[in-house]
């Protein structure tokens, strides 16, 4: 084989039977390149870097188009690199085999990243497999919620940082309004936004529980709401309230919020009319109207108020 003969561009069956007639290869041998050189994609890859290739390179590089062959064959827990997938490539000169990502493994990092922009704080797992697909056929006493949800992730993609107003869905229990919301978060997470849903009434005995600690946990968990991209106060109302966690903690959340236009949300059973006259005017320590007002006056700011009812969704 002269230099000449060498450097001319490949014709893969001559090249095949070249090597096998070349190096006197057995059967069982002959038998594997037969197999490696009719694999499509081995196949597509010569075709693609036709002008590249010739019969010494092939013969040198055999085993890295053997590697790929079967490595494509076996299974992800089989394979060398779990989670990858092997691809051809022809880099200075040689037929490499490099590992990308598999389409599995993409799809599951993507997953991951949207779950790491939706933070659930004590909600229900429900949340992280919402979708607004679940609300393609709803009510009329529904549809109105979820048309207003719809609008809002459209506008808030459209100009994000501008100031747009939450949602405060009030109705009765188990028509969906938390489900709602972790449908919204989960679509916002598609478009790389994040997130933050926190039952509230949880998170009031949690922060109350860590008043005596001497670390600054309930700081960092105050601001975290405080400061999240998009927030969901869920069941609002439900709590058992005293001046401190609606004045220290509700008020000191809202008041930041509204003076930074953060977008906000908040899940109830009581209409903002309720909330103020029979949740927060009332606590453990009397009743204090001015000061009730004052954080419904946020909420107000913060969100419209919208009625979300229907059948209870939680009844077997």
């Amino acid at each position: 084989m002269t230099e000449s003969d060498l450097n001319q561009p490949l014709d893969v069956g001559q090249a095949m039977r070249k090597s096998m007639q070349e190096n006197h290869l057995n059967a069982r041998y002959a038998e594997m390149q037969k197999k490696v050189f009719a694999d499509p994609d081995i196949k597509a890859f010569f075709t693609a870097h036709s002008n590249e290739l010739t019969r010494e390179i092939v013969q040198r590089d055999f085993a890295n188009l053997y590697e790929f062959y079967t490595q494509k064959q076996k299974t992800d827990n089989d394979s060398v690199h779990r989670g990858y997938e092997p691809v051809l490539d022809f880099i200075d000169g040689q037929i490499t085999v490099l590992y990308q990502p598999s389409r599995a493994t993409i799809q599951a990092q993507k997953q991951q990243a949207r779950e790491n922009l939706v933070h659930a704080i004590q909600m229900p797992k429900l949340v992280t497999r919402a979708t607004m697909d679940d609300f393609s056929d709803v009510s009329p006493d529904q549809s109105k919620a979820v048309t207003k949800v719809i609008s809002f992730i459209t506008e808030y993609l459209e100009k994000p940082n501008e100031f747009h107003r939450g949602l405060y869905l009030h109705g009765p229990y188990g028509v969906g309004k938390t489900h709602l919301m972790g449908a919204m978060a989960n679509e916002l997470a598609e478009y790389d936004v994040s997130v933050t849903l926190v039952h509230f009434p949880s998170f009031a005995v949690e922060f109350r529980n860590g008043i005596s600690s001497n670390n600054n946990n309930n700081q960092k968990r105050l601001e975290m709401l405080q400061k999240a991209t998009i927030l969901v106060l869920d069941d609002i109302g439900a709590e058992s309230l005293t001046a401190w966690i609606r004045d220290d903690i509700l008020g000191v959340i809202l008041e930041y919020r509204m003076q930074n236009e953060l977008p906000t949300f908040f899940t109830s059973n009581f209409s903002m009319n309720q909330l103020e006259k029979e949740h927060l005017t009332s606590t453990k320590d009397g009743n204090e109207p001015i000061k009730a007002a004052r954080i419904m006056q946020r909420i107000r700011f913060l969100s419209e108020e919208v009625l979300m009812s229907g059948e209870n969704k939680r009844v077997q």
